[in-house]
């Protein structure tokens, strides 16, 4: 049986994935700065902070792992432009330390950096869907360290032939994801509507941008098969293909709910720099590993709404 170290691990995608390698077979290892969360039990949880290299070193001598998926970091574009000193130096040390371990033990151990498509920033409407060989322009301070990620890895795969891979992942979400991100978000206003928790209104930043969402089992798989199927050096976007406008799926949550809300615009949740449309080409991804996303959109969005109902019903019944 493999092992699989997972960085992150506690987080919205790590506890996700804990269940999906598991699932494929794999001893699943964890690292992260929190208290072991609950879907850990019965597997092994190293916690402690990943910029301290001391720490990572220990980490990967005692785990041994045959593959590490690299997924800890300050996960919020919103949060990256209040405090951007600590999401860079979140955003790239650990992934640093995890190059360096490696190359100087000669590791054969698999090492999927898992980047964003916020790397690219603004891209010209000429070169949508954007393809890995995009020219990235990152436009936030989560955006940088995910980039400065990705050369790291790049850098280590060809001058010292660690076997790194990058992917450009493209928003997901699903059942466990925070209500900082748009579409739990709004999931849980409307679940709290439909309760009567709350007057029928919506706050709501910028419903005109377009994004390519995927479903966060979906994420998941893609990183499976990379680790089985990536190749060193290469980054990979993660993606549907296909974009949506955040306004059309906040009104889609509210047909699924049979809601009638009034929307209201948050300031506070406007980002400084929004890109219009972000929208990948998975066709590297699907060539070099087979992998296609499977849950529609729709699926999805109800499955967010089921997540904060059974959330609601636990807090208020």
């Amino acid at each position: 049986m493999e092992r699989a170290l997972i960085t992150g691990c506690n987080g919205f995608v790590g506890r996700a994935l804990v269940q999906r390698l598991s699932g494929a077979g794999y001893e699943v290892w964890g690292a992260d700065r929190s208290e072991t969360d609950p879907a850990f039990k019965g597997k092994r949880h190293l916690r402690g902070d990943l910029t301290d290299a001391d720490f990572v070193a220990s980490v990967l001598d005692e785990s041994s792992p045959a593959c590490i998926v690299h997924l800890a970091a300050q996960s919020s574009v919103a949060k990256s432009f209040e405090a951007p000193a600590s999401t860079l130096h979140d955003g790239t040390t650990p992934a640093l330390h995890l190059l360096e371990h490696a190359r100087r033990k000669k590791s054969c151990a698999r090492i999927l950096l898992v980047g964003s498509a916020d790397e690219y920033g603004s891209v010209n409407p000429a070169q949508i869907p954007v393809r890995e060989d995009t020219p990235v322009n990152p436009e936030s301070p989560y955006a940088l360290a995910k980039s400065i990620q990705n050369h790291y890895g790049r850098m280590y795969a060809k001058l010292y032939r660690v076997d790194a891979m990058m992917t450009r992942s493209f928003n997901h979400t699903g059942p466990g994801q925070s209500d900082v991100f748009v579409l739990s978000s709004f999931a849980k206003q409307v679940a709290e509507i439909r309760r009567g928790l709350r007057g029928a209104e919506i706050e709501v930043g910028n419903l005109d941008v377009r994004r390519d969402f995927l479903d966060v089992r979906d994420v998941c798989d893609a990183y499976v098969v990379l680790l089985k199927k990536g190749r060193m050096g290469e980054t990979y976007n993660v993606c549907s293909g296909q974009s949506f406008k955040v306004g059309d799926l906040l009104r889609e949550l509210c047909a699924l709910s049979g809601v009638h809300v009034a929307i209201r615009v948050d300031v506070a949740r406007l980002r400084p720099v929004d890109t219009p449309e972000l929208r990948g080409d998975p066709s590297k991804m699907s060539q070099h590993t087979g992998w296609t996303t499977k849950i529609t959109i729709q699926e999805t969005l109800k499955a967010l709404l089921d997540y904060w109902d059974g959330v609601l019903e636990k807090t208020h019944g």
